[in-house]
């Protein structure tokens, strides 16, 4: 008779190479769905000084995100100044999270991730979840 074993499999073996992973996942502050998945942490990111927006640079590291398209948005910088925002939405509740300034996400070099937007933990419970 062969012999038999049992394996057995938590949350913590599921995330790539165990709990100490270089990747790091981001989740909406309002409704704790998925937003982004990047290699590096949101506080190492440098920030803009004009809306505190974090700069995730697309050329030096990995940005998965799960938005939707929120629409074009021109913005008054200064005198004779306009910043074009190409504005993306946490697909779970629509609350604006990131914009870029390219008008594609292809050719975007530059995600900029609205300060208090995100979280790094996802609750407990997810209101927006379907089961």
């Amino acid at each position: 008779m062969p012999k038999r074993t049992t394996h057995t499999y938590s949350s913590e073996d599921a995330a790539p190479d165990g709990p100490n992973s270089d990747l790091f996942v981001y989740y909406c502050k309002h409704c704790s769905s998925h937003v982004l998945i990047t290699d590096t942490q949101l506080q190492k990111m440098p920030k803009r000084k004009t809306d505190k927006a974090h700069v995730l640079d697309k050329t030096k590291h990995l940005a998965r995100l799960n938005v939707k398209e929120a629409g074009k948005v021109l913005l008054k910088r200064g005198e004779g100044k306009l910043e074009k925002q190409f504005r993306m939405s946490c697909s779970g509740c629509e609350l604006f999270v990131c914009y870029r300034s390219e008008e594609t996400l292809e050719h975007a070099t530059f995600i900029y991730i609205v300060d208090g937007a995100l979280s790094s933990v996802a609750a407990e419970t997810n209101p927006q979840a379907s089961f």
